[in-house]
């Protein structure tokens, strides 16, 4: 099943409107530019219905639409023939609209069409056709089989950029200073400091969602919980998966816990661009200083990653595929966690400062604190995520 957003309708829209200005937004938008590019077509944001809860949902939208261009009554042609080409135009318009999706993804709603013709309008003296329809698509799943399936897993942390994020404006930017944790947890991720807040970005993305943008420099986030269990912090079983795309060559500190402290536990996943591929590393220490490293390359682009760590063995999956394992027959894992001195923290290397500083986009985040989940299921969770990213 093929989800369609509003985005991608507004999208379809302009695309499809070959004939003047467009604007997607308010009526009161015609009257701020004196030099619209006539015949200008005006989408108003859409009401919409959620007609079934379950599964995949069909949702409604109606949309107002308004065709405009200025009419001056000494000019040739009557009132009622320039009204009727305009409406020819604007229906012309939806047509194109609905046979560009091939697939039957959007469709109308059977006898929505109205038809409403207007004059003298706004300070030009404008004239208009305003059309009212209603599109029908399946355009998200309250609750997909995908994401029943990553719950059932109990993760400890779920972070997406699409849901969740608390922001404020600084610097001419909106900026993140919270991403609500989604596994019911509370171990949401905060900053508190305006210039370390990573900057978010949801217009004409790659993929149509949302991401964090840290810039390299200075922006992480703190877990608000130094031990995102209620007890032990970070199991020493433990499976990390992510969706980013890193924008630097420096190699930069996605995720860490414990950072630079000496004689205890942690964990530092260093991720890089390098002459078109990515460099992932990633480091595990023991308590007596034990290290363990894996690190591989892979295609440069957004990716689903994760890190698996289980019975002694550290995993290194991309995009479904395994692309590196490690053994440490000596490793002492039975007994130890990274225990609750410090934080885990997104795009840095902290202990007590923050260092190595990650520069790239972050759109989720799911951390599982236990070895429940196998490789076959870590292989479900990065199609599930391939899918929903359009990697």
């Amino acid at each position: 099943m093929s989800f369609t957003k509003l985005r991608e309708i507004r999208d379809r829209f302009e695309q499809q409107w070959i004939n003047g200005g467009f604007i997607f937004g308010y009526e009161n938008e015609i009257n701020e530019n004196h030099n619209n590019d006539y015949p200008l077509l005006v989408v108003l944001p859409p009401t919409s219905e959620l007609p079934s809860t379950e599964g995949d949902v069909q949702e409604e939208y109606t949309f107002e639409c308004l065709v405009t261009k200025p009419y001056y009554q000494n000019q040739a042609g009557s009132l009622d023939v320039v009204f009727s080409l305009l409406e020819q135009e604007g229906l012309t318009w939806l047509q194109r609209v609905l046979d560009s999706y091939t697939n039957k993804e959007v469709i109308l709603s059977p006898d929505s069409i109205s038809v409403e013709r207007e004059k003298e309008l706004y300070n030009d003296k404008l004239i208009q056709v305003r059309l009212t329809f209603t599109l029908n698509t399946f355009s998200h799943s309250l609750l997909s089989m995908d994401e029943a399936l990553v719950m059932s897993y109990d993760p400890k942390v779920w972070l997406k950029a699409d849901m969740g994020v608390k922001t404020e404006f600084f610097g001419g930017n909106e900026v993140v200073n919270k991403w609500v944790d989604q596994s019911s947890n509370g171990n949401d991720f905060v900053q508190t400091t305006s210039t370390a807040k990573p900057i978010y970005k949801y217009e004409n993305t790659d993929n149509g969602y949302p991401y964090l943008e840290f810039d390299g420099a200075n922006d992480f986030m703190n877990c608000i919980n130094n031990s995102i269990d209620g007890s032990n912090g970070l199991n020493h079983e433990h499976t990390i998966i992510w969706v980013a795309k890193p924008t630097s060559e420096d190699n930069g500190s996605f995720l860490s816990k414990n950072g630079e402290g000496s004689n205890i536990q942690k964990i530092n996943i260093y991720v890089s661009e390098i002459q078109g591929d990515v460099r992932i590393s990633g480091f595990l220490y023991d308590p007596q200083g034990e290290e363990m490293e894996l690190d591989s390359d892979y295609e440069y682009g957004t990716s689903v990653v994760g890190f698996d760590f289980h019975n002694k063995g550290f995993h290194l999956f991309a995009n479904q595929t395994q692309i590196g394992h490690e053994n440490e027959s000596g490793w002492l894992h039975s007994t130890w966690y990274f225990g609750d001195l410090s934080p885990i923290v997104l795009g840095a290397n902290k202990y007590i400062s923050p260092t190595n500083f990650f520069q790239g986009n972050v759109q989720e985040l799911i951390i599982f604190n236990h070895d429940a989940v196998t490789h076959d299921q870590v292989k479900q969770i990065n199609r599930y995520l391939q899918h929903k990213y359009k990697i």
